[in-house]
This record gives C-alpha cells, sequence and structure tokens, in this order.
C-alpha cells in the first residue's frame, strides 16, 4: 500500500454506535462481541470484484522497482549453492557468463525476470480466478465488527435493533481496543466506501477496492475494525456456522442508548447492568421530534 494512501486514511469520529436487538443485553453482560467474516455479513454483495486489475501499471511499476533492488552479487552465490560454480566469486561468475554469450548477466537477468513477470505471472494475477480466490480468502480469513457514525438513524433502528425495540451502544474510539492500526496496519477502524462500478486497478484506491460497499448501504455510514479470524477471544460453532467472539474494555463503552420501542424490562435490566459493570457510563433514550422528522436523544433520569 502506498504511503499516501495510509497517510490519508480517514480519522474516525470520536464515538461509533453498534445497534443491538434487545435480547442480545449479554453483549455488555459480558463485554464480548461478535465479529463476523466479509463473506457472512447481511450484503450478499460484501466480497465482489471491485477493480478491474489486480496487477495493473500501478503494481506492474512497484515490482518493476523491486526487481531493479534485487542484489545480482547475493542472488547468484545463493543460486549456485549446489552447483559446481558454487564458490565462484559474483566477479568470475559475471565474466564467465559475459565470455561464454557475449551479454552482461545482470542486464539478462533483469531482463528475464522482467519477462516471466509480464509473459506469466501479471496475467495470472489479473484472471479472474486469481482475483476472486485472493477476494473469497480475504472475506473468509478476516472478521469485523460493524459499527456506525449515527444513533439516530431510523433505518438503522429498523433493521438491526428489532424496530427500535433495541438499544444502541456508544464506544470511545480513543480506547486501545480501536486504535489498532493506526501505525499503518490494515487491522483497525476503517472508513467504508460506498460506490458501484468498478476502479481501473486495485491500487488506485486500495480502501475503495477492498473496504468497500454499494451505493444502497450509503446509508449505513459504516465503519469497521478488523482482526484475523484467528484473534478471537472465543470461537463457537454453530451447525456449519463459525461465531467468533471478541472480547472489549468495559472503559470504552461511554452510554447506551434505549430505542423508541424499548420495553420498560429491557430499560430495568439496563439501568442495573451500567450500575453495576459500566459505572460511568449514561443511560440514555431516543425520542421523536415530529416538526423536524428526526430523532434526537434524552437523558434517563
Amino acid at each position: 500500500m502506498r504511503d499516501d494512501q495510509v497517510d490519508n486514511r480517514p480519522l474516525p469520529p470520536a464515538i461509533v454506535y453498534k445497534y443491538v436487538t434487545a435480547e442480545r443485553i449479554d453483549v455488555l453482560r459480558n463485554a464480548c462481541i461478535r465479529f463476523t467474516p466479509p463473506l457472512n455479513t447481511n450484503d450478499i454483495f460484501e466480497v465482489r470484484q471491485t477493480f478491474d486489475l489486480l496487477a495493473g501499471p500501478q503494481m506492474q511499476e512497484l515490482f518493476a522497482h523491486e526487481a531493479a533492488a534485487i542484489d545480482i552479487n547475493a542472488t547468484l552465490v545463493e543460486v549456485m549453492k549446489g552447483t559446481p560454480f558454487a564458490g565462484m566469486s559474483p566477479v568470475a561468475l559475471k565474466q564467465f557468463f559475459e565470455t561464454a554469450t557475449g551479454e552482461d548477466l545482470a542486464t539478462s537477468l533483469q531482463g528475464l525476470f522482467g519477462t516471466v513477470l509480464n509473459d506469466f505471472v501479471f496475467p495470472k494475477m489479473n484472471s479472474p480466478k486469481m482475483i476472486d480466490d485472493l477476494l473469497t480468502k480475504l472475506g473468509s480469513d478476516l472478521i469485523c465488527l460493524s459499527l456506525t457514525e449515527r444513533f439516530d438513524s431510523s433505518p438503522m433502528w429498523a433493521h438491526y435493533a428489532s424496530n427500535s425495540t433495541g438499544f444502541v451502544i456508544a464506544f470511545e474510539t480513543d480506547n486501545i481496543f480501536f486504535r489498532r492500526g493506526d501505525a499503518g496496519e490494515r487491522h483497525g477502524l476503517q472508513k467504508i466506501t460506498y460506490f458501484d462500478g468498478k476502479i481501473a486497478e486495485m491500487m488506485d484506491d486500495v480502501y475503495a477496492a477492498l473496504i468497500s460497499k454499494q451505493q444502497d448501504w450509503a446509508y449505513e455510514r459504516e465503519w469497521r475494525l478488523y482482526m484475523k479470524a484467528e484473534q478471537a477471544s472465543r470461537t463457537l460453532s454453530a451447525g456449519d456456522d463459525t461465531i467468533h467472539l471478541v472480547v472489549f474494555p468495559r472503559e470504552a463503552v461511554q452510554r447506551v442508548i434505549l430505542g423508541l420501542r424499548a420495553s420498560g424490562e429491557l430499560e430495568a435490566n439496563m439501568r442495573s447492568l451500567l450500575a453495576d459493570q459500566y459505572p460511568r457510563a449514561q443511560l440514555t433514550r431516543v425520542q421523536v421530534d415530529r416538526g423536524t422528522a428526526s430523532l434526537t436523544e434524552i437523558a434517563m433520569t
């Protein structure tokens, strides 16, 4: 990934939100939340080909740069091990090659390397099967937690909090739990890019190519926390499904927001739970402002 792409990565908001159904109050009780492989999310086109070329001009230029930087002398010594030429110095090997062929060895090796890349490696990388295999592997080896910038989205309350009967957890993103990846790693909070169609090559915009959804999902304003599947705190089997659970720090929870239709039982249970395990977290509730057709938040006394 290019340095400029890492440096220009969007910074997350101070608070991100997770919509939860009422029956999953155990998420807070156990401070443990499910991470899902991208292949298993509710977007059937979550893992899709968003770029025409995996190895386009930018990646080919990168390979060419790396090839030019290869230490020919060290490579010769390594390749000749176990052959009759083992023990010859790189200078002697180059002289022998030039005497035998009339060509410069370093130039020939560079040309051979370029031929292999252009005739075999790049076409294979750009084949539909290679791209599909790459996306499938990324979609199954990684797990992610889906979060959002908004607590006041009516569609989100309907889709992810059982028609506003559930609740929203507000997480502070300055907690160490969310700050992995700040040094340019791929694991950490990543902003989802929304677009249809394709970009020319993956390296035109790596985040758009690999961390994106179609425009239909733009209302979610989603951020993702990624990690490798083997980093899950617990892994459970449920039929053919594998459930990855990750423990989060309780101090990362800033507040809990009850839905418009949250029951009195959920409110009572949430009050008790927060008082016992999240003493600094505030309990609030959304209410309807019909004049502005929006949801607002009020503190619970």
